[in-house]
């Protein structure tokens, strides 16, 4: 059933919670649960989110177990780190809020939902500059880096003002709506009251109205898009670069101990129009079902949004897992190509030489924090839409739960040779020297975080940077020995076309 709104039961428990946190001198956050009848996430972004707010949108696989929809809006509380320290500063926040929450729900059958922490990194701890002298010779014509301008932190995390989770195998088709509210002595109950109450009739009346879902077959968000899609420019500047990044690579490979360095280009693309965020998760969730689909929003009127293939981590109850995922090779038009490119890939030393670094730095860090890693010794091959990868989950108990936080793991996870190579600090330092953009939140965790330790986050790769009218694609290559420039430069083409059809 759809919880009955009672305007004066929730000014009581606001008023409770406010006693509280004067009572014990502390500020608390107001968590307030209820259901309503299913709606689509990005519904909710479009009806309550606002470009200058900040938002998480977080759309797991169509073939994991949960089938979760989470969507974050507005902050309660919040915390930026920087610098080496960036994940143990972020661990604090949550070691500290996590115990401030006073839970209510206005479904008598079920216990209220656990609040969640939302999360985004960018790669590099400082934003990447590159110096001119520091370049190649065959890059020094190669596009210069303006100052460049801190679109996310290094470290940002968040307790949403609003969330809504809605899970798509439900089988009462509903979906729960959390408002979190800081509440402390100077808070005015009455108008936080009065504010919550009118967002959850709007919401209420959305969810009611089949104007609130969106298409769900894909025929029919691709019909809606070309009339928004308008014309677009595609700027492809960047590949001329490409190639003698590569040649510079290689050259590193096999004169110093470096095995393996992932290098990145973009894409820059201007529409005649602001890219239409929402629909373009949509298209994102239909062209890619077996990928996670995110959106980032910094409420300054920038999007950071993409189809994530990589989990970084995944922790239930004190079981953890990661997907080991490296090693590429496109899809075949038919399926007897498509069986025969898959084998190419299991065949192929190099494939499965990029593929072992990352198993085995996963293994060797997972072993350093005291964990059992699990995995099997051969990597199974993961077909995606476009695209197929070997593919390793490597999983470990952590025992007791929550002995280990999920940023612990990532502080030692990130960057993984799938995004960065081997050995890390050689890699990065190449990434610095040749990419002539920086990452950002590309290829770096997005993820969540509950107050009992649960938590799941991706690698930020499949991405772009939404801002009004123009976007700008993000997509990366392992280079070790043995990797041809031409090979490399097609891979990535291939992965920024997937992404560019989902935008325009």
């Amino acid at each position: 059933m759809v919880s009955r709104l009672e305007p004066a039961e929730i000014y009581q428990f606001l008023t409770d919670c406010q006693q509280k946190a004067i009572a014990s001198d502390q500020p608390k956050i107001a968590s307030l649960s209820f259901s309503i009848l299913a709606i689509a996430p990005q519904t909710v972004l479009a009806a309550l989110g606002s470009q200058y707010q900040r938002h998480f949108y977080y759309d797991s696989p169509q073939q994991t177990g949960s089938q979760q929809t989470m969507v974050g809006i507005g902050c309660a509380v919040e915390c930026s780190a920087t610098g080496v320290d960036r994940f143990s500063l972020a661990q604090s926040f949550v070691q500290f809020w996590q115990t401030q929450f006073i839970y209510a729900t206005l479904d008598r059958s079920r216990l209220a939902p656990l609040a969640h922490f939302f999360c985004s990194t960018t790669f590099f701890a400082e934003p990447n500059v590159v110096e001119a002298g520091s370049m190649p010779p065959d890059l020094t014509h190669a596009r210069k880096l303006s100052p460049p301008i801190p679109y996310f932190e290094p470290a940002y995390l968040f307790v949403p003002q609003f969330q809504l989770t809605t899970c798509r195998t439900h089988p009462a088709s509903l979906s729960t709506v959390t408002f979190n509210h800081l509440m402390t002595a100077r808070a005015d109950v009455r108008q936080v009251t009065d504010t919550l109450y009118a967002k959850l009739s709007k919401l209420i009346a959305v969810s009611r109205s089949q104007q609130g879902l969106l298409p769900k077959n894909r025929s029919a968000v691709l019909n809606q898009r070309k009339t928004h899609g308008g014309r677009y420019h595609a700027s492809y500047e960047g590949f001329t670069h490409f190639k003698p990044a590569v040649k510079a690579a290689l050259q590193q490979i096999q004169t110093s101990q470096l095995h393996k360095v992932v290098l990145a280009d973009v894409m820059d693309v201007e529409g005649a129009q602001p890219f239409d965020e929402v629909r373009s998760l949509q298209a994102l969730r239909q062209n890619h079902p077996d990928c996670t689909v995110f959106s980032i929003g910094n409420g300054r009127g920038q999007s950071f949004i993409g189809a994530s293939p990589e989990r970084l981590l995944s922790i239930t109850d004190g079981r953890f897992t990661t997907d080991a995922l490296a090693g590429t090779i496109s899809r075949g038009v038919l399926p007897s190509l498509d069986i025969q490119l898959a084998q190419t890939l299991v065949n192929s030393e190099k494939e499965q030489f990029e593929h072992r670094l990352v198993v085995e730095f996963i293994v060797r860090q997972l072993r350093s924090l005291g964990l059992t890693p699990e995995y099997e010794a051969l990597p199974r091959v993961l077909q995606l839409l476009h695209v197929q990868h070997l593919h390793t989950p490597i999983s470990a108990n952590i025992s007791p739960p929550q002995s280990i936080s999920p940023l612990d793991i990532l502080a030692k996870l990130h960057p993984t040779p799938a995004v960065a190579g081997v050995p890390h600090q050689a890699a990065c330092r190449l990434i610095r020297q040749y990419e002539t953009f920086d990452r950002g939140l590309y290829a770096a965790p997005l993820g969540w975080i509950d107050t009992q330790g649960n938590s799941e986050f991706v690698v930020g790769i499949r991405s772009a940077l939404l801002n009004g009218q123009k976007a700008r694609l993000y997509a990366g290559a392992g280079i070790v020995a043995g990797s041809e420039p031409a090979k490399e430069l097609a891979e990535i083409k291939l992965k920024l076309q997937a992404l560019l059809n989902a935008l325009v």
